[in-house]
């Protein structure tokens, strides 16, 4: 064989689309470089341990893919992957009772969401203060802690109105009932 012979490759089945579509693929892999740390803070703050929160995203990513190949709707794609992520949670806390408050201090004694670089003190302060704000976040409703989370993910209210199922007026009221409350609390 020579170095200009090209090989032919016979895929059959699923795989030739699967194979042939790049441009999902590339989607895919944007969708994942962009969204994948905000949606794991998402389901930290939903209290998901670590072990089915990659096992969420992957499934959320995949769920995407097979969405992209069905030609599925692509207007918001941020906020469909922050649905499917929340359901896929929901889904998972019910079946397996997961606790709420664990994961998150976890994660945060793991370092996983401190800023690198910071000096020991800093790192200590930073530390005390998300330690005060999970707190003062756990004393809210289920329903202003979820919206005040995906606001602060960058989610508009009508985004989060998605997500979460409501109203966007009920959005708003629960993110301004929240805010009050943590300004209250801390």
């Amino acid at each position: 064989m020579q170095s200009g012979d090209v090989i032919a490759l016979r895929v059959a089945g699923w795989g030739t689309e699967y194979l042939e579509d790049t441009s999902h693929r590339r989607l895919v892999l944007e969708y994942y470089d962009r969204e994948q740390l905000p949606l794991r803070r998402y389901l930290l703050c939903l209290g998901v341990d670590q072990e089915n929160c990659r096992e969420i995203l992957q499934e959320t990513f995949l769920r995407l893919h097979q969405h992209l190949l069905a030609g599925g709707d692509q207007t918001n794609l941020r906020a469909w992957l922050f649905r499917v992520a929340h359901n896929l949670a929901r889904n998972s806390q019910t079946a397996f009772h997961a606790s709420r408050t664990g994961p998150l201090a976890d994660a945060m004694t793991a370092g996983e969401l401190a800023s690198g670089g910071a000096s020991v003190e800093d790192e200590l302060l930073a530390k005390e203060r998300t330690v005060r704000l999970h707190r003062a976040m756990q004393e809210l409703s289920a329903a202003q802690r979820e919206c005040l989370v995906l606001r602060s993910q960058g989610l508009k209210y009508r985004e989060i109105a998605g997500v979460l199922n409501l109203s966007t007026s009920t959005v708003g009221e629960n993110i301004q009932r929240g805010l009050e409350r943590l300004k209250d609390v801390l």
